[in-house]
């Protein structure tokens, strides 16, 4: 019986119309996603080299409209940079050397535990654990990493666009993976 009910209720659930509900009040704030996008100043449907932009500001996409921002104001309104800038400041750089020198040390640390034969490679794309096997797949792997980090934080000078504000998360990802095989390789 009780399953003759939920089949009954289930059959008039799908079986009811959806109703039309109240249209909310259209808002010309440009940060609320809701809202349809206005021509103004700060709201442009292409932007150019020469498009207009208050200083201490970036364009970001929304959509298909390109919306002014303040800088690090946002995700992705980090202050544009070159290339050059945004692979080798000190920020970046040090960043990633930290990553390259952890990942030396583990390497190292790991090979001395498997020629004593205290412990075994757990990471199955390193295979065996060969010297010229983890160094020929983690260095690649950095540098991939650092030049990818530096392509979303970079944006675009030229445009005004920004970049990724928070892209130390990139470099702080590969770090925790080494400090992890360096703590199991000393505990072993």
């Amino acid at each position: 019986m009780k399953l003759f009910a939920t089949l009954v209720i289930l059959f008039a659930v799908t079986m009811a119309h959806a109703q039309n509900m109240p249209r909310r009040p259209e808002s010309t704030k440009t940060n609320d996603l809701s809202s349809p996008l206005i021509s103004s100043p700060l709201v442009q449907d292409q932007i150019f080299t020469n498009t207009p932009i208050p200083e201490g500001m970036v364009w970001v996409q929304r959509g298909k409209a390109w919306i002014a921002r303040e800088d690090n104001s946002c995700e992705w309104c980090g202050r544009p940079m070159t290339f050059k800038q945004a692979a080798f400041d000190k920020k970046m750089t040090s960043m990633w050397l930290l990553e390259i020198a952890l990942t030396v040390t583990d390497i190292e640390l790991g090979q001395a535990c498997l020629r004593a034969g205290r412990c075994r490679e757990g990471n199955p794309l390193l295979g065996l654990g060969s010297r010229p096997a983890e160094y020929g797949i983690r260095l690649p792997s950095i540098a991939a990493g650092w030049l990818a980090t530096a392509m979303v934080r970079k944006g675009d000078r030229n445009y005004h666009v920004g970049g990724m504000k928070h892209w130390y998360v990139f470099p702080m990802i590969h770090q925790t993976m080494s400090t992890i095989g360096l703590i199991s390789a000393t505990m072993h």
